[in-house]
């Protein structure tokens, strides 16, 4: 599906609308009854453009992924070098004109044909990516060992910043922009430092040893949490019932109903659980009483290399807004402490002389979104280990793309 050239155009303009619903009240909570008041029109109309909800979404979909693929092409401009049409792109697609921020959530809600689909367009967008990131290595610009995963964690930042940014808070929109420009150029990790080198990964035993140690009915619930979880990672609120999980869990729908009497209260636990498993990472790391570098590096892997295991998946977020106000708030209140204590370890790194004088909230947000969707892009393609995924991930938020001119 091409952006329609004329603004005008009835379809592009459903689009438009529903696209910026869809990013402020999420998939589920938001009808075509409101898409039709949006645009001044009665639901019946919508219908002669798409054939339901679902087909609405899916176009919302094509639509975010053929600006990206406009966006790519146009910073690659003849003349310039890889690092500054990253560069380009990357602050054209922050810019505030017109509705820019696309939600690629929930995905595998769609039937499979759309799905496959829009996960296929997303690849491909990837891969165009990472064809400048390549020039950008020829032309000695960017130092980069796997362009498809750098230009993955690129979009995956993108795909975050709708999530976070806030135009009433104590940053303007080009203050953002500036931060996050700095941080993927540069990284946060001191520039006349030499990089350490990536340290042996950490075991996995303490983690696997807590989950084995569960009772079975623990256990039993513990694996139910697991498989909702990733039902909602994928599917979001609006492709999840607690009857699928029972099924998927294998389990009857009176088992489920015994300890969630409604969908709300089952994602509530499932977050809980996944911030839960955050939280153990970090305090692990603390008994370590590791560096910047390694600290950065081992938590990044313990993230993902647990996603695979019975402690997982990691848990995305995206959801939150399908909570009711209190709950949403409460959770929310859990979270931004415990990314307070990540920036408080930034600053402490700042502080020591290992990290740059980064703005450690936008640092932090960049980390978080790189690994965010990490579920969905790596469900099926396996190319990497997660270890793997992990390290590329982790070089680009402490090194940056800019190559580092000193020995080491």
């Amino acid at each position: 599906m091409q952006v329609a050239a004329d603004p005008t155009d009835r379809a592009e303009e459903i689009l438009v609308s529903a696209s910026r619903l869809f990013a402020r009240h999420s998939y589920a909570n938001v009808t075509m009854e409101q898409v039709a008041a949006s645009v001044q029109a009665v639901p019946g109309a919508l219908y002669h453009y798409f054939r339901d909800k679902e087909d609405l979404i899916f176009h919302c979909y094509l639509r975010g992924l053929a600006i990206y693929r406009h966006e790519i092409e146009a910073a690659a401009e003849p003349g310039i070098d890889g690092l500054e049409i990253i560069r380009r792109f990357v602050r054209g697609r922050l810019r505030p004109e017109g509705q820019r921020m696309i939600l690629f959530s929930d995905i595998d809600a769609l039937a499979a044909p759309y799905s496959s689909e829009v996960h296929a367009k997303r690849w491909q967008n990837a891969a165009l990516l990472a064809d400048i990131l390549d020039r950008g290595v020829a032309d000695g610009s960017i130092a980069c060992d796997e362009p498809l995963l750098t230009a993955v964690a690129l979009i995956s930042i993108l795909d975050w910043v709708p999530f976070w940014l806030s135009e009433r808070d104590y940053y303007t929109r080009q203050q953002a922009i500036d931060a996050i420009d700095d941080i993927i150029t540069h990284g946060v990790y001191r520039r006349e430092i030499a990089l350490p080198k990536m340290p042996e990964p950490l075991s996995l035993a303490p983690f696997l040893e807590a989950r084995a140690a569960l009772n079975k009915r623990a256990a039993k619930f513990d694996r139910m949490l697991s498989i909702a979880s990733d039902s909602f990672n994928r599917r979001g609120a609006s492709g999840t019932s607690l009857e699928s999980i029972a099924v998927d869990a294998g389990m009857t729908r009176a088992g489920i109903y015994y300890h969630f009497s409604e969908k709300e209260s089952l994602l509530l636990a499932c977050l809980r659980r996944g911030l839960a498993g955050e939280v153990s990472i970090r305090e692990h790391l603390q008994e370590h009483s590791l560096g910047a570098f390694d600290h950065i590096v081992q938590r990044i892997r313990l993230l993902l290399m647990l996603h695979d295991t019975p402690c997982g998946p990691k848990a995305t977020y995206h959801n939150i807004n399908y909570l009711n106000d209190a709950d949403r708030k409460a959770y929310v209140g859990d979270v931004l402490a415990t990314i307070r204590q990540d920036q408080n370890s930034y600053q402490r790194w700042v502080d020591e002389g290992r990290f740059r004088r980064i703005d450690t909230y936008f640092a932090e947000r960049i980390l978080t979104g790189m690994g965010h969707w990490y579920p969905i892009w790596f469900k099926t393609r396996r190319d990497w280990s997660p270890a793997e995924i992990a390290d590329h991930f982790a070089r680009l938020f402490l090194a940056g793309l800019k190559p580092r001119r000193h020995p080491g």
